[in-house]
């Protein structure tokens, strides 16, 4: 029956059955249960930010502990905590303080929150690293060393930066005893957070939600707020500090003459803090018929809009293409005057355009004899605008690096010239093949910027057979592999990570491994797994372009992974042939 509707009833119904009604059903469904819910939905919200607080916030003093507990174990912080000051120019110390000092960048440089770093060697000498701060810092050092090795969390207090003035930082100070004789201390160490970045991390995504979320010690003095005049002061309001530290319950309210709050507190692991969220009841209510008001106001406006969107359409629309069909049904009597009026360059009006030149072709076909034409025409349009030349790029870093070198700046002429190398093969004027041999230049001088920026927390070595040199491959495949190593194998390892790389020929296929020392994966492991979209892309890369039989191979090992690419072992003669086959 539809079908056999005119289009202003199709037009209508659809409009009407699709559109209209179920706005008013849905709408009138969203506003009763917004009701009913919206509380209880903010006060759960609420629960779950204080969640994810207390969770960021437990990750960051996790963090924070384990590079107290590295310095333990650590070869170069053994060195600088155990050697006297008559041998603080030796060799080995001095080893010990560039390895420590690049540990400390890092840290700082990928943890904002980090302020400064501060060693004492057994026999008082010292080390500090980041913004320099000076305080009473006395009696959080005597708690360190009375709790002989275990670690001290500070609550906020003021210290002099010289970079900042005054300020409040929170810290952990830890006695760093011998890892031989865990009785024997050899040094502290103390790691100052700044308090308002720390603030941040602790409290992303609660900026924009409603209720006051901040950190309050179990005897009720504040250690992360917003307002930093509360920094180090007991909580204002002792009640609330009741609730927080003697009530068995996560979330309980709290009722004053005006207003009802929703009193929400997480502990924090290991610490004698707790995250708390204060949210007004009140305002969440008040919301509540703020938000039901406008969707009431919704639910109407997208009725007008709807019926002026119908309206609008039938005109400019509808009743355009019931035009075009009278005008059809005119030519098909024979009137060949029959016209379409053109009021628009959209898709309707371009076939009123069709028909009247069909209208107009028609006439004169019947005027004059019929005549075929066929013309062929090709144009080619070239864009060349705002294109960089390549070879501008490369002879920039050329200069560049050679500039360096005048001024014996060696190091970062190396460095400029590794990625120079990188930015060839990436261009490399659109080739998807590349030899083997030019690989392994990219890869060395990727390989050789990665290790200035790790220094010894990382190395490398490359052996490939020489005759496979000008093997071809497709470019940039062991990378994703290399970086694949550095940013998961390596992080947090505690040793120094190396990368092996292999190259050989076996039964007439190219196989390459890499090879790491790192965390290794799992025995479950697959590429298709969450967290391995890189290594999957690889595999999948290989095999559309290569065919089934080379791939990506995952090879057990006992420490780190071995991760083994196998190719067709091609020559430039076979390249153009392979393509054709694969596209």
């Amino acid at each position: 029956m539809f079908k056999h509707w005119g289009l202003k009833k199709q037009f209508a119904s659809v409009f009407f059955i699709l559109i209209t009604l179920p706005t008013v059903l849905f709408g009138a469904l969203i506003y009763i249960q917004t009701t009913n819910t919206f509380k209880n939905q903010a006060e759960m919200n609420t629960i779950d930010l204080l969640d994810k607080n207390e969770e960021s916030l437990t990750s960051v003093i996790r963090g924070i502990e384990s590079m107290s507990s590295y310095m333990i174990y650590d070869e170069n912080f053994r060195t600088f905590f155990t050697t006297g000051k008559e041998d603080m120019t030796s060799a080995a110390y001095k080893r010990a303080e560039e390895g420590i000092r690049g540990y400390f960048t890092f840290q700082i440089t990928s943890q904002d929150y980090i302020d400064s770093i501060y060693l004492q060697a057994k026999d008082g000498h010292t080390l500090s690293f980041g913004n320099p701060t000076h305080g009473d810092e006395r009696q959080l050092t005597a708690h360190a060393k009375k709790a002989s090795g275990a670690i001290h969390w500070s609550n906020a207090y003021p210290v002099i930066s010289a970079w900042d003035g005054e300020k409040h930082i929170i810290s952990l100070t830890r006695q760093i005893n011998d890892l031989d004789n865990i009785t024997k201390p050899i040094g502290l160490v103390r790691i100052r957070l700044d308090e308002q970045d720390l603030f941040d991390a602790y409290s992303t995504g609660t900026s924009n939600q409603q209720g006051n979320f901040f950190v309050m010690s179990e005897d009720g003095e504040v250690v992360l707020h917003q307002d930093e005049t509360m920094l180090g002061e007991s909580f204002p309001n002792k009640r609330i500090v009741d609730l927080v530290v003697e009530s068995d319950t996560n979330s309980t309210r709290y009722v004053t003459d005006d207003n009802s709050y929703l009193v929400v507190k997480k502990p924090i692991t290991d610490t004698d803090w707790f995250s708390v969220a204060i949210v007004d009841e009140d305002n969440i209510v008040g919301e509540l018929y703020q938000v039901r008001t406008l969707i009431a106001g919704m639910i109407v406006l997208l009725i007008l809009l709807g019926v002026l969107a119908f309206i609008g359409f039938y005109r400019f629309n509808v009743k355009r293409i019931i035009e075009l069909t009278n005008q059809t049904q005119q030519l098909e009597t024979g009137d060949f005057s029959a016209t379409v009026k053109i009021t628009s360059h959209d898709e309707i009006g371009q076939l009123g355009m069709r028909f009247n030149h069909m209208v107009q072709e028609i006439r004169e076909y019947i005027d004059k004899e019929y005549k075929l034409k066929i013309k062929q025409r090709e144009s080619e349009l070239k864009s060349l605008q705002n294109q960089m030349d390549p070879h501008f790029l490369y002879n920039t870093l050329d200069m560049i690096r050679w500039t360096a070198r005048i001024e014996k700046a060696m190091k970062t002429g190396e460095q400029i010239e590794h990625l120079s190398k990188i930015f060839r093969i990436n261009l490399n004027q659109g080739k998807t093949w590349i030899t083997l041999n030019e690989e392994i230049d990219y890869i060395r001088s990727y390989l050789d910027l990665q290790k200035n920026r790790l220094g010894d927390r990382m190395d490398y070595s490359i052996e490939v057979d020489p005759s496979l040199s000008h093997a071809l491959l497709l470019k940039q495949l062991l990378q994703p592999l290399i970086e694949n190593s550095i940013i998961h194998g390596f992080h947090n390892l505690n040793r120094s990570g190396t990368i092996h790389i292999y190259g050989q020929r076996t039964e007439g296929q190219l196989w390459i491994d890499v090879i790491d020392n790192g965390h290794g994966l799992d025995k479950d492991f697959t590429f298709k797994q969450e967290g391995s979209y890189a290594l999957y892309n690889l595999e999948e890369r290989i095999r559309i372009a290569c065919g089934p039989g080379y791939g990506l191979e995952n090879i057990p090992c006992e420490k780190g992974a071995w991760m083994r690419l196998k190719l067709p072992f091609i020559m430039e003669q076979q390249k153009n042939s392979l393509e054709g086959k694969r596209g």
